[in-house]
């Protein structure tokens, strides 16, 4: 009997045993379809982006580039970007080059190099041939960061331009093709970045508190309650956050994104940031100083995606001219968001059949940046930035705290170009 029993319970544990196990193989398979389909989903959805892609490229399809570049993997990786990126800063066609004889030394050459000496400071030197490939790379970077200053004398180099210009000659492949895409996002870009201070970019800054105002009172108020100024977000709209992120098919991916929009699409971006981090800004001290240290460390975890999609909803709800009237102020007519879409000031005309045939033509922002512009009184600087709640009383002073918070997030350079604005006299 007792026998029995145990046969029957050998069979019956035996019996179990295999059903789990073939359950286990059941669900082990399940699971392996399920992730062979995924992946399959995915590459058909990315062969897909890259045909049309293709098509808009082959094109010259703008609005097409502008719509793949909300989502998704962008265009995709930098073979596809050496062909978007020339045609959306209208680098495809060919340009009339500078003699060497007309080559005139800039004034900035000197402050150029230095920051070019400690760029590439990621790359092994631990053999002479590695050496001389960083010290060749400098040397491409120099020679492309000065090439747009000679071609135009009237802008001015600012300590984050080299970032800039590093991801040109990273994705682009050459100096030639880099020289041009900088001349291109310099003049319609970066424009506000390279004159003789920091004053525009200090209106554009002033636009992230507009923007956390009207879309999330409980950030802003939080803000206002710490005194902490947008500088924080400096170095994200300087260099399109090249300078903050080490991911650099991220960078890459956030190119993608802006080169396809208005210049003040940084911005909305800084604002979306922002916003997307509201339960842990909470978490922090009530501190200016502490505040402005968490916020300028770009979260390397964040997700990108949410914050592009956010952006630009901002950017369709508010569009710059819309925010400005928010703010209760106005950027400068000849500031580059406000030239963009101008005749003979834009890079390019939807409507412009030939505009792909064509060479881009700087003449009319040389004559624009030749021309002076108007001085602003004290009482406009000093509610530029940020217009408070506090009777006006100007919140930008020149002070150490000031200094030490700049610190985190720019440059000694981008510091003293800062504090000779206006607003801080």
């Amino acid at each position: 009997m007792a026998r029995t029993k145990h046969l029957l319970q050998s069979k019956h544990q035996h019996k179990t045993s295999t059903s789990v196990s073939s359950a286990s193989v059941s669900t082990g398979t399940l699971r392996n379809r399920k992730s062979k389909e995924t992946k399959e989903s995915l590459d058909k959805e990315k062969q897909d982006r890259i045909r049309r892609l293709d098509n808009a490229i082959l094109k010259g399809d703008i609005e097409q580039l502008r719509k793949l570049s909300l989502d998704g993997l962008g265009f995709v990786n930098n073979g596809i970007r050496r062909r978007a990126w020339p045609l959306l800063l209208r680098t495809h066609v060919p340009r009339k080059s500078i003699e060497d004889d007309d080559k005139t030394p800039h004034r900035d050459e000197g402050q150029v190099q230095l920051d070019v000496v400690r760029s590439y400071t990621h790359l092994s030197t631990d053999n002479k041939s590695r050496q001389s490939d960083k010290k060749q790379k400098q040397d491409e970077l120099q020679e492309v960061i000065v090439s747009v200053l000679q071609r135009h004398p009237e802008l001015s180099y600012y300590q984050g331009f080299h970032d800039v210009c590093t991801c040109l000659l990273t994705v682009l492949g050459g100096k030639e093709a880099a020289k041009d895409a900088a001349e291109s996002i310099a003049m319609f870009f970066f424009r506000d970045c390279m004159l003789e201070n920091l004053d525009f970019v200090l209106e554009q800054l002033g636009l992230v508190m507009t923007l956390l105002r009207l879309e999330d009172k409980d950030v802003y108020d939080f803000l206002e309650r710490t005194q902490t100024m947008p500088f924080f977000s400096l170095s994200w709209v300087i260099t399109w956050c090249a300078h903050d992120l080490n991911d650099f098919d991220k960078v890459a991916r956030l190119y993608d994104f802006f080169l396809c929009h208005n210049p003040l699409m940084p911005v909305y971006f800084a604002a979306s940031v922002v916003i997307t981090r509201r339960e842990e800004l909470f978490q922090v001290e009530d501190d200016s100083a502490m505040v402005h240290t968490f916020l300028t460390k770009f979260p390397k975890d964040i997700d990108l995606e949410e914050c592009i999609s956010r952006a630009h909803l901002l950017y369709t709800t508010y569009p710059p001219a819309v925010l400005q009237k928010h703010a209760n102020r106005s950027l400068d007519e000849s500031s580059c968001v406000n030239t963009f879409d101008k005749v003979k000031l834009r890079l390019y005309d939807l409507h412009d059949k030939d505009v792909a045939t064509r060479a881009v033509d700087f003449d009319p922002i040389d004559v624009l940046l030749s021309q002076p512009r108007a001085k602003r009184t004290e009482e406009t600087t000093a509610t530029t930035v940020s217009k408070r709640s506090h009777g006006g009383k100007q919140l930008f002073p020149r002070s150490l705290v000031t200094v030490v918070a700049l610190s985190a997030t720019a440059s000694t350079g981008a510091i003293l170009m800062l504090l000779s604005s206006p607003i801080f006299k």
